[in-house]
């Protein structure tokens, strides 16, 4: 589902944030990440971005921008704001910055038991690569997934990868 509101903002995640982006993680995740990886990354990296209503984090989007390719490490929504298409919103932030850059390829690690997660990935034209085993602490595989950046796609109207 498509965001409509043009209330929402989309800005860079910066350390102001991480109060906010915690607690959706710990809600989000059995093993999320700490403070400290937070604030690592967004050193290291300026490709995550908040999702905001208002002065209101209600969503994120962690990347790692590599060459021509991304890796898609973190996505999560607010739990009381879930399936209102702010994903989908970050989503298409992402890959719009991704066309901009000429950016290629876009991977992702996703559990297999997340279902949500994964029909997400799949409207967006996500195509299951292989299987990491044991990928997460609890022993959990993790689904490798893949889509091409392409000039013409928008959210889940992309033709298959």
């Amino acid at each position: 589902m498509p965001l409509e509101d043009t209330s929402y903002q989309i800005a860079e995640l910066t350390a102001d944030h991480l109060h906010a982006v915690l607690s959706i993680e710990r809600d989000s995740f059995k093993d999320p990440w700490s403070l400290s990886a937070f604030r690592n990354f967004i050193v290291l990296y300026r490709t995550s971005w908040v999702i905001l209503d208002g002065s209101e984090i209600i969503g994120y989007i962690v990347s790692q921008w590599v060459l021509d390719e991304i890796h898609v490490l973190n996505v999560a929504v607010h739990k009381q704001r879930r399936r209102e298409g702010i994903a989908s919103a970050l989503l298409d932030f992402l890959f719009d910055r991704a066309r901009a850059q000429k950016m290629s390829d876009v991977y992702l690690e996703v559990r297999e038991s997340n279902e949500a997660a994964r029909g997400l990935y799949a409207r967006y034209g996500f195509a299951e690569l292989g299987i990491r085993k044991s990928y997460y602490h609890d022993g959990e595989d993790a689904l490798v997934m893949h889509r091409r950046v392409r000039r013409s796609d928008r959210g889940s109207d992309a033709e298959g990868a």
